[in-house]
């Protein structure tokens, strides 16, 4: 019987990025982010070549996806999304079916004490382009950057309380954007995943006020999950009271955080040598593996992979070990 996989896709240690890559019992494929930033902002698309590994399928090969989901308008979000499909073209051989996210209209009103100095602010700009070349090739008539409710390739507009099925999968959105948001990460859009009675809590940037409206509306015992992505790559998200009210310390944690993150790294009040305290996990990498903190036991970071691909462009290089090295789930 087929499995569903879940993926924490990382194509070298040193990037901000955040990108999971799902693949259904029944072969279909679902992405939430797909951002870059820092030392692969410039590198050549990868993306697609992942996926294709992922379905075992060869570089040129076509793919579809069928739901892809935006937390919010950062680079290290949406930025490769964004790369792909500015450069897509009829060659590039894939689609994406639906496509699910929910902006502030920046620029139109909405106002968060970060937003005018945030240095990701211009990138809604290339995805917005890449969106328009996107449906410029494809024919889609009315596929265009909704600043209000996001953009989607079918009528569904993404919101608190809807539930998004692909095959076996279902995604609870349980928090969207809110007028009160501190900054541009309080407005990532938080989703939990079900599968065959195992869950996963994907909290995209969120950030303390964030995650205080999300026990506000559902309560600790509602946002309990077997899997918990640890927000804003694991420093400067979440509180500890927070994560220790829905029982993180007890959840399989996954941390889409380089090395130079996953180290002492300043950034804010809460930084990731902090949030590392909360769960009792070493610094160092060889006292992280030492420690038996690899995903055999609690904990996954994308930074401290056995394994990546030597070129993250060609389906070839995300070979069977590279892509165990990233596998977070099976379901």
């Amino acid at each position: 019987m087929s499995q569903t996989k879940v993926y924490q896709i990382m194509p070298e240690r040193l990037s901000l990025m955040e990108c999971y890559v799902i693949r259904t019992s029944s072969d279909r494929v679902i992405v939430i982010d797909g951002g870059i930033d820092g030392h692969g902002k410039q590198a050549p698309v990868y993306l697609p070549s992942a996926i294709r590994a992922v379905l075992g399928l060869g570089q040129d090969d076509y793919f579809e996806v069928e739901a892809w989901f935006l937390s919010h308008a950062h680079t290290d979000h949406i930025y490769e999304l964004a790369k792909m499909l500015e450069a897509y073209t009829p060659a590039s051989n894939y689609r994406i079916n639906h496509l699910y996210f929910n902006f502030p209209p920046f620029g139109n009103g909405f106002d968060v004490r970060s937003a005018p100095t945030d240095p990701s602010y211009a990138e809604i700009d290339a995805l917005r382009r890449g969106m328009d070349n996107y449906a410029r090739v494809n024919g889609l008539d009315g596929f265009s950057y909704d600043a209000v409710n996001g953009a989607v390739i079918t009528p569904e507009a993404i919101r608190r309380g809807l539930t998004i099925t692909v095959d076996d999968c279902s995604f609870d959105v349980l928090q969207t954007w809110d007028p009160s948001d501190f900054c541009v990460n309080s407005t990532s859009t938080v989703l939990r995943m079900r599968c065959g009675g195992h869950s996963i809590l994907f909290l995209g940037d969120a950030y303390v006020d964030s995650g205080d409206r999300l026990l506000r509306t559902w309560g600790a015992d509602a946002l309990r999950s077997e899997y918990v992505q640890l927000a804003h790559h694991g420093q400067h998200g979440c509180s500890k009271e927070f994560y220790l009210a829905i029982g993180t310390d007890e959840s399989i944690r996954l941390w889409p955080s380089p090395v130079w993150v996953w180290g002492v790294y300043k950034h804010g009040a809460i930084v990731c040598d902090e949030t590392r305290s909360w769960f009792g996990l070493p610094e160092k990498p060889d006292d992280y593996f030492a420690a038996g903190c690899d995903k055999t036991g609690r904990d996954l970071v994308s930074g401290l992979y056995a394994a990546y691909p030597a070129d993250p462009a060609k389906v070839s290089d995300w070979t069977d070990e590279v892509l165990a090295a990233q596998l977070a789930a099976v379901f």
